[in-house]
């Protein structure tokens, strides 16, 4: 993995965490929190992000592996997860892929939410998911692997600085804001899961590479 290809895996990884969308579900199922409560809320949701990226990181290519799953078509169904989650962004409205109406019925209910919903399936979720194992499985050497940790907690650190200010952050952009910024993300989001899909197609049938060409 180049400097180049690292940064476009990390900014592709954040961008599928969407930031914009899971400040406002933070501040909804810790509203009856304190201040306190809710730095200690952040703080665990960012560990529990970085565990589970991590942790696929390393298992995600065993996983293809004993299912039997090509790469290739794992690509294109990663990519398809993706154009879905892009267009909820776009539209600036939750996805029921990241989490259902019933999960977040649910969450207000318990005393913890950092890890359900938080930290899964909201921003570690099946898109994140299976972003990692896709680069993974295309490059399985040690030292990418490594790079894909350091992406992974990059974003962890990333999204638990954001939601440590929350409050603060909700109060100077507003909802308006956080659509715009969603918006944006959705539209690089579409791009990036538009590509990886093609890509996969070219894998599996690599006379679609000549025709294209």
């Amino acid at each position: 993995m180049t400097v180049t290809d690292f940064i476009n895996f990390f900014m592709t990884l954040l961008i599928i965490a969407n930031p914009m969308a899971a400040l406002p579900a933070f501040l909804n199922v810790t509203a009856s929190d304190g201040y306190e409560q809710r730095k200690k809320t952040a703080l665990t949701t960012s560990i529990a992000v970085l565990v589970i990226l991590v942790m696929m990181t390393f298992i995600g290519r065993a996983f293809l592996k004993i299912l039997g799953i090509q790469v290739y078509a794992f690509q294109i169904t990663g990519g398809l997860i993706l154009v879905l989650l892009a267009f909820s962004m776009l539209n600036a409205s939750p996805s029921r892929i990241q989490e259902t109406q019933e999960e977040q019925k649910e969450a207000k209910k318990k005393d913890s939410v950092a890890i359900v919903p938080l930290a899964i399936p909201l921003i570690a979720g099946p898109g994140a998911i299976s972003t990692i194992i896709l680069e993974v499985s295309l490059r399985p050497s040690f030292h990418n692997q490594m790079l894909v940790c350091l992406a992974c907690f990059l974003v962890a650190l990333f999204m638990g600085t954001l939601l440590y200010f929350a409050s603060g952050l909700e109060k100077k952009m507003g909802q308006t804001g956080l659509n715009i910024f969603s918006r944006i993300g959705g539209l690089i989001l579409a791009a990036i899961s538009i590509q990886t899909v093609a890509n996969g197609l070219i894998g599996l049938f690599p006379i679609l590479g000549h025709v294209i060409n």
